[in-house]
């Protein structure tokens, strides 16, 4: 049993594209969790429209680990695959990733490889390097491996994982609230032994950023705040005055500039806001901080 666990967030018109495109598979080993996290607009005609998924609503946004989490409490898959509500499913892959899992018992979590859904049809992952333990740098592998290969990330968009390295590893960290907590989420899943994949075999179809959009606010501030947590969190300790300098003398003043040259003041007040609150907590911090700690909270 595969459970298909994904997240509406004030877009049921792409989660009901989605649904449309799952539900041409057969669905005895499938079961399709929608999780409507914290939606202005209730998702419940989801369920009517599509009488087999299992619907479960959080009035509070609880981001993309709390919403994956409380998908995963519904669960009784062997296998649990995460996946963006701006996807669409190709034919082989719930097969190809599936038997991958049973044939190397030693793969933690996989990831197919992810096209973007506009034509043309280009190759948006193939596998992550490494994360520069300095700097927070890597970057998006784009050539076509075409069998099983290694990968330092799993993406977030399309993750599948055996049930019980879940239970071994725990929840998805939630306190990124949104970006970096699959990477971080990865480590850990690295620590316990277990190695990333991506499938070079089968693919999947993605409508990126359709629910926070290519530049915003919001994303500025999580991806300022978050790649320097997820640093605080993994580096060495020895390595930290470094990781300050890089981010205090290039990170941000690159950054800054950039959202300077475009006007856009707001998202230059949010990479600020996301770098003071990694002065101001600690890393395992459930506040939001800035203006977002609304989101989760009651």
């Amino acid at each position: 049993m595969i459970s298909v666990i994904t997240i509406n967030y004030n877009n049921i018109p792409v989660t009901r594209e989605m649904l449309a495109s799952l539900s041409v598979f057969p669905r005895h080993n499938l079961e399709v969790i929608v999780v409507d996290n914290g939606s202005k607009e209730h998702a419940g005609q989801l369920a009517t429209e599509f009488p087999w998924i299992h619907f479960v609503r959080s009035e509070v946004n609880l981001g993309f680990a709390g919403g994956n989490n409380l998908g995963v409490s519904l669960a009784t898959g062997d296998y649990l695959f995460f996946v963006n509500n701006d996807v669409e499913f190709t034919e082989n892959l719930f097969e190809a990733l599936s038997h991958q899992l049973v044939n190397h018992p030693e793969i933690g979590a996989i990831s197919p490889i992810l096209y973007y859904y506009e034509e043309p049809r280009t190759v948006q992952y193939a596998g992550f390097t490494p994360i520069n333990r300095v700097t927070g740098r890597n970057r998006i592998v784009k050539e076509l491996p075409g069998k099983l290969v290694s990968t330092a990330f799993a993406h977030g968009a399309a993750m599948m994982m055996p049930r019980e390295v879940y239970d071994k590893v725990g929840p998805m960290p939630e306190n990124y609230f949104l970006y970096y907590e699959e990477m971080d989420w990865c480590e850990q899943i690295k620590r316990l032994g277990y190695r990333i994949a991506v499938d070079g075999t089968c693919s999947l179809l993605h409508k990126e950023s359709r629910s926070v959009g290519l530049i915003s606010e919001l994303k500025s501030y999580f991806m300022s705040r978050n790649r320097l947590l997820f640093m605080r969190r993994n580096s060495k300790r020895v390595l930290l005055p470094m990781v300050w300098l890089y981010f205090v003398a290039i990170v941000s003043p690159k950054q800054i500039l950039s959202y300077a040259f475009k006007k856009q003041w707001a998202t230059a007040k949010a990479h600020l806001a996301g770098f003071w609150w990694n002065l101001t907590s600690p890393i395992d911090s459930t506040s939001l901080g800035y203006k977002f700690n609304h989101m989760n909270q009651s």
